[in-house]
């Protein structure tokens, strides 16, 4: 452990009832394990020096879709320790988005997709699904 907490931003781009998935490669990320090879996760990254988070995400989203995303909110905030790794992760929202979708880092996603809330692939990353829940959550709330 490097005793660094590093901030990472998840961010979820909705277009009606539908949310943007990357499908992680298979060989992608380090042998602990964190990045779960194989999963369906949200557009993000790490927060760089001297970005405000509303950039970080920007930026993130643009290297990754080459979408540009507007209307951002922040959503949820997440403590992610592990026994080598510390995170706090920013969970924002993109309610506006505009251009055409493209897969820009094809080693790190082998595709993008849009899912239906309601019909999300099983294997989607950890912190991705604890996301979706905590908004559906939030959602079911508002509409009592």
């Amino acid at each position: 452990m490097d005793g660094v907490i590093k901030v990472g931003l998840g961010i979820m781009i909705k277009d009606e009832n539908k949310v943007l998935l990357g499908h992680r490669c298979e060989d992608y990320g380090d042998t602990g394990g964190i990045y779960e090879p194989g999963s369906w996760t949200f557009p993000g990254g790490k927060q760089e020096y001297n970005e405000t988070i509303f950039e970080g995400a920007i930026r993130e989203t643009k290297e990754e879709t080459d979408l540009d995303i507007a209307d951002l909110e922040v959503f949820n905030v997440v403590d992610d320790i592990q026994p080598n790794k510390h995170y706090i992760t920013i969970q924002i929202i993109a309610n506006k988005f505009e251009g055409e979708l493209k897969n820009l880092e094809p080693t790190k996603h082998s595709e993008w997709k849009w899912f239906e809330l309601n019909n999300l692939p099983q294997n989607l990353y950890t912190p991705t699904k604890e996301f979706i829940e905590k908004y559906l959550e939030r959602d079911h709330k508002k509409k009592r």
